[in-house]
């Protein structure tokens, strides 16, 4: 019996109006199953056929059917089908205007409203399924078995829309204008409570048989057998009669978002299955050997049939399978699960997304490769399976995923570069060293330039019982941008801006004249900030708002706008694959700016730039120009340095993104069940949690060497006046005092302090040392004590040395690295500035200082600081030649302190031990220990070698012209050491170094590469010696960055991401010397 398609509007309307209503809202799944409550008798007939009903409830699910009518189309085939005049059809064309809040089917509903139609029968869902199958038959974009439906050669399409719009009714003639365009906004309907409304056991069905007509069916069986034995199916009769068919695409397991490793443990028990994500496009294979040569089938993510689109890749799964040989381990056929992907020969490794539709069309069309290169003869598709739900009429979706495995790699064949399996780790989640597991094996991933991770349980494909545990059969997708403040790029402009109609509908905002905001980079920045000139933005992306976002946009940055060509202001680029070929519809003349997240980058199609992939809008900022955007160049730059970047050849980075992975977890209150428990004590740093974590472990060299957590040091010090003033109040002890002996009954001390005497910070560390110590050897359950620490009767008391010899000793060393880790740590809402870990041969001999003034931790820092002031790093200037200076005040104050034949960084007697210090972070300025090596081309440069390291309190002691004189100075160092250095306070620590080029210039660089290579430096410990090679305009993106973001008294700054891809060090890095 036919369905009335004014009942599907009645459904629609009621959750429009209730979407509407401001107040007394009701919810809308009781509105959905109270109308299938109202019409079951219909759906309950043997001769009920659901697919229409479901197909024009859900048109969004039907993606085999493409009709090819975009708003302005079908408003032109309505206007001919209901010959409009002049006057109506400016009516039907009011939706184009921003501002008005209607959509296409708004005016549809007015035009109707004012003239009827004449009502000759009633419209039904079944002749609306079949005209909209019909318009979808004639479209090449359309899946194969939707194109053979067609029954004619061609179709009419204002032929089939005429029939139907010349006998609804105004309301219902709104809602199939919303149909045709698959878009019901605002009302938005939840697929399982419309499969639930409609019989209890079609969320089931169609999660084996995700097709509304192959399901349909199965339900009329199902009434024609209850008819004869009255009984209902129960779940464990559908899951033995239900199995997967052959040419039906299988649904998928519902998928989760990792927030933490502690969200992902959350949401687990028992072992399981923590797999490589592939950055390419799903496939689900069907194997029917029934019909020979042609028994592959592949589906798509969305459910449409790509079997030609993805032909190339045919070949790849026969050989994988060994179709058509005798050893092919297949009877009748099978379904598997895989991901497609390009394959390099030529560079040995999986390419990226973006070259995957040089090989993989859409429909028989190669869309978005204009600006992409041919596909060369090395590259090649090449599957990657990672799971199999059905063999030889077998259903594999109620065995464990431990037991599929092992089937499928009975299945497949490998081939380096044609088939293989995903590549996995098994973690029992039950084991206290979970954490630390699934910890460590995601940091590989993401030093591997991985996409991510997907953690499956050992369930089944599909639970059927009807007691499910909470994310039971389900996977949990890990990606680092899913953690908080991983993701970030930095800040873009908003140039321009468009409307839409039905997106509009759904932010029921009033005379809302923007939808979509086009977003872009400076392309001459430098021109903008040095002469003024007229900017030129390079438009990247399109994004959207959030309904908070954009009602705080329209209130608070409303920037003024003008049309595409009347604009004057500005000059935009934007790319024929941004949009779609979609321009915007206003000129922001002042853009206002956007902080943008993405998850990695990709060239879009039809563009040869790289853009964020997946952008979306982190924060507004209203106290932020376009000047201070980033640049065209930093972002292709931090995009190539995030793709192209090979992984590192020693565990540096490793490390330090496993003790980033363990902040970023949410801490858990008392009486939790902990993975991991964190004490900050005096100068120590207690984990109890089971290896191999790298912050808790059982080896001293691995606690004393922890690398610093992988940050963005394009995040500058935020707490420059805090810092001054707890330095300030640290008196200088003299540089001829020694330390006595602390006292052996100390107590424990509550909390960091700052103290008065460089003697008394000394005693404090060393004491606190041996507490921890102790604290160590108590048992777990025995309380802390405010006793004095006894000395075990076993252990020999720890002697002790005179000032001189305190800074090398072991304990001392122990003290030191422990109390720069308590320093190090970033607190929640401040930004830190840190300098990025150098990759070398061993990760234990590497560390690059890291500098964080936290609020919390100003004690501690500032006797790290005081510490230091008085152990600076010893070098000898006997053969360092010092560039002529200016008679400048600031000149004369450089070198007023001492004479130049002192060692470099050593202060006179009776003098401060640093006179120049940097104008925005004071002494914690992350350059103050760090020495210069200028390429040729730009050691004259006064605006770097004057202005920009003034500002950092650089002087020219602290930067050298010829990679000579660090040879130099390195045996100065040594012999000065062996001289009487131990009669100094303070310990010979080493400079770091860093070399500054122009990096435009290949020759010159390679030159001063060569040169310090040939000097074959060495650390003291023999191994080689490698320094860090920047662009010198580094140092003119620090200065900026630490001026913007210097701290303001009462000003809260919110936390840089430290990890962001738009790295000021990450930007200018050129290379390893």
């Amino acid at each position: 019996m036919p369905f009335r398609f004014a009942y599907v509007g009645d459904l629609l309307q009621k959750l429009d109006d209730n979407q509407q209503s401001r107040t007394g809202q009701t919810i809308n799944s009781n509105i959905v199953e109270k109308w299938f409550w109202e019409h079951r008798a219909s759906f309950t007939r043997e001769d009920f056929n659901a697919a229409p009903l479901l197909s024009t409830l859900l048109p969004e699910k039907r993606t085999d059917r493409v009709f090819f009518l975009q708003s302005k189309t079908l408003a032109r085939l309505i206007s001919r089908t209901l010959g409009l005049g002049i006057s109506r059809l400016q009516v039907l064309e009011q939706w184009e205007r921003p501002g008005t809040g209607v959509d296409l089917g708004d005016c549809v509903e007015r035009i109707l409203l004012d003239t009827p139609n004449v009502w000759l029968e009633d419209v039904t869902v079944e002749e609306v399924d079949r005209a909209l199958q019909n318009i979808a038959s004639n479209c090449h974009f359309s899946s194969p078995s939707v194109r053979a439906s067609r029954a004619n050669s061609s179709v009419d399409k204002e032929l089939e829309l005429s029939s139907l719009y010349q006998r609804v009714s105004p309301r219902d003639g709104k809602w199939l204008t919303r149909l045709i365009l698959k878009r019901y906004e605002p009302v938005v309907l939840d697929p399982n409570t419309i499969y639930r409304g409609f019989h209890p056991l079609l969320p089931t069905i169609l999660k084996v048989q995700e097709d509304f007509a192959v399901a349909g069916r199965f339900l009329q069986e199902h009434v024609r057998r209850k008819g004869v034995t009255g009984a209902d199916l129960s779940r464990d009769d559908l899951a033995l009669r239900l199995r997967p068919k052959l040419g039906v695409k299988v649904g998928r397991q519902p998928w989760h978002k990792g927030r933490s490793i502690r969200h992902c443990l959350d949401m687990s028990r028992g072992r399981i299955s923590c797999e490589e994500k592939l950055d390419g496009e799903y496939c689900q294979i069907h194997i029917d050997r029934s019909k020979g040569h042609n028994c592959i089938q592949i589906f798509s993510k969305s459910g449409k049939d790509s079997t030609w689109d993805r032909s190339k890749l045919h070949e790849a799964i026969r050989s994988s399978l060994r179709l058509g040989q005798r050893s092919c381990p297949l009877k009748t056929g099978c379904i598997l699960e895989g991901e497609l992907l390009v394959y390099s020969d030529k560079e040995n490794k999986i390419l990226g997304f973006e070259k995957i539709r040089k090989h993989v069309s859409r429909s028989g069309a190669f869309l978005g490769t204009e600006q992409d290169s041919q596909p060369h003869s090395y590259e090649h598709l090449m599957i990657v399976y990672f799971d199999v739900l059905m063999v030889d009429s077998e259903s594999l979706l109620g065995v464990r995923r431990s037991q599929r495995r092992k089937i499928l790699e009975g299945l497949i064949h490998c081939q380096e570069g044609r088939s293989q399996l995903v590549r996995r780790h098994i973690i029992d989640c039950d084991k206290r060293s979970a954490a630390s597991d699934l910890r460590r094996i995601f940091a590989g991933c993401i030093t591997d330039r991985g996409e991510g991770l997907v953690l499956k349980s050992d369930d089944p494909y599909f639970d059927f019982s009807t007691r499910r545990r909470p994310y039971g059969s389900s996977c949990i997708k890990l990606k680092k941008e899913y953690i908080g403040g991983f993701g970030d790029v930095g800040d873009f402009a908003v140039v321009g801006a468009r409307y839409d109609a039905a997106r509009a509908k759904s932010y029921v905002l009033p005379n809302l004249k923007w939808t979509h905001f086009y977003i872009g980079c400076l392309d001459n920045k430098d021109e903008v900030v040095r002469w003024g000139r007229q900017p030129v933005f390079v438009v990247t992306n399109v994004v959207e708002l959030n309904a908070t976002q954009m009602e705080s946009f329209i209130t608070h940055a409303n920037p003024p706008y003008q049309s595409e060509q009347d604009n004057e202001s500005i000059v935009i680029k934007i790319a024929p694959g941004i949009d779609m070929g979609k321009k915007p519809s206003v000129i922001f003349t002042d853009p206002p700016v956007f902080d943008i997240r993405c998850f990695s980058f990709h060239k879009e199609g039809n563009t040869d730039f790289w853009s964020p992939r997946f952008a979306m809008v982190n924060k507004i900022h209203f106290d932020r120009s376009y000047v201070d955007v980033l640049s065209f160049t930093e972002l292709q730059d931090a995009a190539r340095m995030e793709k192209e970047m090979p992984p590192p050849l020693d565990s540096q980075e490793l490390m330090g993104w496993i003790a980033a992975l363990e902040q970023a977890d949410p801490k858990r209150t008392t009486g939790e069940r902990t993975s991991q428990t964190t004490t900050i004590t005096t100068v120590s740093t207690v984990r109890t949690e089971l290896t191999p974590s790298p912050v808790q472990s059982s080896k001293a060299s691995q606690r004393d060497t922890m690398p610093p957590i992988p940050e963005s040091p394009l995040s500058v010090m935020r707490r420059v006046k805090m810092t001054q003033t707890t330095t300030a109040e640290l008196p200088t002890p003299p540089t001829s005092s020694s330390l006595e002996p602390p006292a052996e009954d100390a107590p424990l001390v509550p909390q960091v302090r700052v103290v008065e005497t460089l003697q008394k910070r000394k005693c404090e560390l060393q004491t606190a040392s041996r507490q921890s110590k102790a604290r160590k050897q108590r048992p777990r359950d025995s309380p802390p004590t405010s006793s004095p620490v006894q000395t075990s009767s076993n252990s020999s008391p720890t002697p002790r040395g005179a000032l001189a010899d305190i800074t090398s000793s072991s304990q001392s060393r122990d003290n030191a690295s422990v109390l720069s880790r308590v320093a190090n740590r970033r607190m929640a809402g401040i930004r830190s500035f840190r300098m990025p870990a150098i990759p070398a041969e061993n990760s234990s001999g590497l560390s690059l200082a890291s500098f964080c003034t936290a609020p919390e931790q100003c004690g501690c820092a500032a006797i790290t600081a005081a510490i230091d002031a008085q152990s600076s790093d010893i070098h000898a200037t006997a053969s360092l030649r010092l560039r002529e200076v200016d008679d400048t005040p600031r000149a004369r104050l450089r070198h007023s302190t001492s004479a130049l034949s002192l060692p470099m960084g050593t202060a006179p007697t009776g003098s401060t031990s640093h006179e120049l210090s940097c104008i925005f972070s004071g002494t914690a300025c992350p350059l103050r220990h760090v020495s210069f090596l200028l390429a040729p081309c730009i050691a004259n440069m006064p605006w770097l070698t004057e202005d920009l390291f003034s500002k950092h309190g650089i002087s020219p002691a602290d930067f050298i012209t010829t990679a000579e004189d660090w040879k130099c100075m390195a045996s100065s160092a040594s012999a000065t050491r062996i001289g009487g250095c131990e009669s100094t306070i303070g310990s010979c620590k080493r400079r770091k170094k860093i070399v500054l080029v122009e990096r435009r210039r290949k020759e010159a660089t390679a030159a001063i590469l060569q040169e310090i290579e040939a000097l074959q430096l060495r650390r003291r410990n023999g191994r080689r010696e490698y320094i860090p090679v920047y662009d010198w305009r580094i140092m003119e993106a620090l200065t900026n960055e630490e001026e913007r973001h210097k701290c303001l008294p009462g000003k809260v700054e919110t936390r840089f991401d430290i990890r962001s891809a738009a790295s000021v060090w990450k930007k200018y890095w050129v290379g390893l010397a």
